[in-house]
């Protein structure tokens, strides 16, 4: 089981990203989240998700582990990802104008586990403000 990502193959890792994130946007929407824009590309990075909760504008990165033998999914949020997040987040706000209210960045991190069967099951989990721009 710890070794399920180095058994996929490319394609089928990218399916299971595309999935997750699937899974990361309907579980935003059940928990209140009305969602703006999904996979939103910049020179600088990408946002994953954007999303309003209440008043906030939430910059969201997804991310799924198959393990925790190298941290979880929220520990594979780097320095430098923060940082990419940060600048496509400012490049969104100069492209879609100012937020009158609060700005978050949000981490959902998705838990994989393939059962005896071979069917994949997942936890999902969302930790809001992460991390600051500041980071």
């Amino acid at each position: 089981m710890q070794d399920l990502f180095k058994r996929l193959n490319p394609a089928q890792r990218k399916e299971r990203g595309l999935l997750g994130e699937a899974l990361a946007r309907d579980w935003l929407i059940q928990q209140g989240f009305l969602i703006i824009a999904a996979n939103v590309r910049f020179a600088v990075g990408e946002i994953d998700l954007v999303a309003r909760e209440g008043n906030t504008l939430c910059f969201i990165e997804v991310r799924s582990r198959a393990s925790d033998v190298w941290g979880d999914s929220f520990a594979s949020v780097t320095d430098t990802k923060r940082r990419r997040l940060v600048r496509a987040a400012q490049w969104y706000l100069q492209r879609h104008g100012t937020w009158p209210g609060e700005i978050r960045f949000d981490v959902v991190g998705i838990a994989w586990q393939d059962d005896r069967d071979g069917k994949a099951s997942s936890r999902i989990e969302c930790i809001r403000g992460a991390f600051s721009a500041d980071t």
